[in-house]
């Protein structure tokens, strides 16, 4: 499991959703390398690799980054449907 946060944590800002998830909450344009920032300053980290190695980091991975996303990613899918 622990594993798969870093290379979702890697993935997640090359993916225009959660990019268009971030542009909602910031009100801007947001690029690949911003996604990647935004997701370093959630986990309090320095690279994304160490999602995996810090339970804290992983905690705020999921609470700040992965839930909101999902959230607003299935509102989105609901509103449109």
């Amino acid at each position: 499991m622990a594993a798969s946060l870093t290379r979702l944590a890697g993935i997640l800002p090359t993916q225009p959703l959660f990019r268009a998830w971030l542009e909602d909450l910031a009100h801007q344009p947001i690029t690949v390398d911003d996604a990647a920032e935004f997701i370093r300053l959630a986990c309090q980290v320095e690279s994304r690799r160490q999602v995996d190695s810090s339970p804290d980091a992983a905690r705020l991975f999921h609470s700040i980054v992965r839930r909101p996303f999902i959230e607003w990613r299935d509102n989105q899918k609901r509103t449109t449907n």
